[in-house]
């Protein structure tokens, strides 16, 4: 590792403290980013990605006093403050992906940002020129992880799991024989490798092409084999297992082990979140019936991306700050949130059809810019 402090060039703050919705008990997160010493970068043998931690000495001392001045994260100090420090070659190749928390980092406001250099302003007057219609697919793709966990949960809190599956009750042995489980494997393979045949992976082209087509794709294949978006992928199993002829006895006793490793999953999942489940997050999903702070970044994540596409601009600091923190204090049942997040998968929809934004971003562009500020 290499001192931070001398090619750190920006950090910010990130979390409920940019997004204005802290309140008491809120941790101070920091996100930033550096440029590694040119020795690091070319090593053979030293790599670096990302510092997560403490800030070290000389760059605390400098955040410090930012942090002490901030209307919000002051009164948090004594809380709890993380740090994470991208180096540039990652963070830029995050931004180009339309990563939602690298978006976030380029697109800070500025009143909470903590330390910038002149390779930063750089940075940041290009952001508008990361900003793709790939959000559509990477925002969507945050806030639906957040809808899974608030389910999840949920149905953990209305209908908890009992007992630990069986194989039995799946119809199979007690025990499967290594021999067995191997056959499985390498039956599995050539399923999956069929489906893949189906796809578009191993055909060259333009990223923003294959998006595009892989999204028509997707379309098609439901509209195909009738399956809503949950279902495409056990329809998409079933072609597999035809086009192979397999034998039917096969095929039901594969989807009785895919069904049973994945009970076995649920159960191990909830063990895991019933012993570690955080008392704050626990005393939320008693009072309103699921988690509410997952839902406030669920919706915030799609408003987020609507406005992006909407009208090419990224709002860190919530302008809907104290409806989110409405969502949060039960402002919404689960019904409503549920109604919400699709009618923002509409808007999302719609906006993406009529956004004026690229579909990739600008790659010798990127690829100029980043190379320049590493130079600096």
């Amino acid at each position: 590792m290499f001192p931070l402090a001398p090619h750190t060039i920006f950090i910010t703050l990130a979390g409920s403290q940019a997004h204005g919705t802290a309140r008491e008990g809120s941790d101070v997160d920091l996100r930033g980013v550096c440029i590694a010493p040119l020795p690091v970068r070319l090593s053979l043998f030293r790599t670096f990605e990302q510092h997560e931690g403490p800030l070290d000495e000389p760059l605390e001392a400098v955040v410090l006093p930012h942090l002490q001045a901030h209307p919000t994260a002051s009164r948090a100090l004594h809380v709890k403050m993380e740090s994470v420090i991208f180096d540039l070659s990652k963070f830029i190749g995050l931004c180009s992906v339309a990563n939602p928390n690298a978006l976030e980092i380029l697109f800070a406001d500025e009143r909470d940002w903590m330390l910038e250099a002149p390779p930063w302003r750089k940075l940041h007057t290009a952001r508008h020129r990361f900003l793709t219609k790939k959000v559509k697919q990477t925002f969507h793709g945050y806030a639906m992880a957040q809808l899974k966990k608030i389910k999840t949960h949920r149905s953990w809190l209305l209908e908890p799991p009992t007992k630990k599956p069986t194989r039995e009750e799946f119809g199979l042995p007690a025990a499967s024989s290594t021999s067995s489980r191997d056959d499985q494997n390498r039956i599995e393979q050539s399923i999956a490798e069929m489906i893949r045949s189906y796809g578009i992976d191993d055909i060259d082209m333009p990223k923003a092409t294959r998006i595009a087509i892989e999204e028509r794709l997707e379309a098609f294949y439901r509209d195909a084999l009738a399956a809503s978006e949950t279902d495409v992928e056990e329809r998409m199993r079933a072609v597999a297992t035809l086009a192979l002829h397999l034998p039917a006895d096969v095929v039901v006793t594969l989807n009785a082990e895919k069904r049973y490793r994945a009970a076995m999953k649920h159960w191990e999942s909830y063990q895991t979140w019933k012993a570690e489940r955080n008392p704050a997050r626990a005393e939320l999903e008693r009072k309103y019936g699921y988690d509410t702070k997952h839902a406030t970044h669920l919706v915030r994540l799609m408003r987020m991306a609507v406005e992006i596409l909407e009208r090419g601009e990224l709002f860190v600091r919530r302008p809907d700050a104290a409806e989110l923190n409405a969502i949060r204090d039960g402002a919404w049942t689960f019904d409503a949130l549920l109604g919400q997040t699709e009618s923002l998968r509409l808007q999302m929809e719609d906006a993406a059809r009529r956004s004026a934004l690229p579909a990739d971003v600008d790659r010798p562009f990127v690829d100029a810019l980043a190379c320049e500020m590493m130079g600096a």
